[in-house]
């Protein structure tokens, strides 16, 4: 596996499509120089946000099959997305429209509130974000 440096992770996140495999071999990739988790979340983050929107769901499916297939590693992964995750739904969701926000949805709800992958408060912040999005978010809290 190549290297890793900042402009090695922009160029990989650039080049990223929504293809499983993509996704998977960018994650195999992250997942191999977790010892740089720190910057990995963080050059995350920043390229999400300057993603076209169309582009957005795919880097948090990123983030999702980081979270999920780097557990069985260690817990760096988990903790570091834990500290951006919360204004990460919040950029999505301003910038989403409703069909975005419904495959998000579907990330917090079945990935990671039922596998108990971040603490609660999370995952209702998380919720939080989407809540205005939906005519029947009210039923989704109770």
């Amino acid at each position: 596996m190549a290297g890793f440096t900042d402009s090695a992770l922009e160029k990989k996140l650039s080049e990223l499509n929504n293809s499983q495999q993509s996704i998977q071999t960018l994650s195999l990739w992250l997942i191999h120089h977790r010892k740089h988790h720190k910057t990995i979340v963080q050059v995350w983050f920043k390229e999400l946000k300057k993603a076209k929107p169309n582009r957005k769901l795919t880097f948090m499916y990123l983030a999702n099959d980081v979270i999920q297939n780097s557990k069985k590693k260690g817990p760096e992964f988990s903790k570091e997305f834990s500290n951006v995750l919360s204004k990460a739904f919040a950029h999505v969701c301003e910038c989403a429209d409703e069909s975005i926000c419904s495959y998000v949805n579907l990330i917090i709800s079945m990935e990671w509130s039922m596998l108990n992958y971040f603490q609660m408060p999370l995952v209702c912040c998380a919720f939080h974000h989407l809540v205005p999005l939906f005519a029947e978010a009210e039923t989704w809290l109770k």
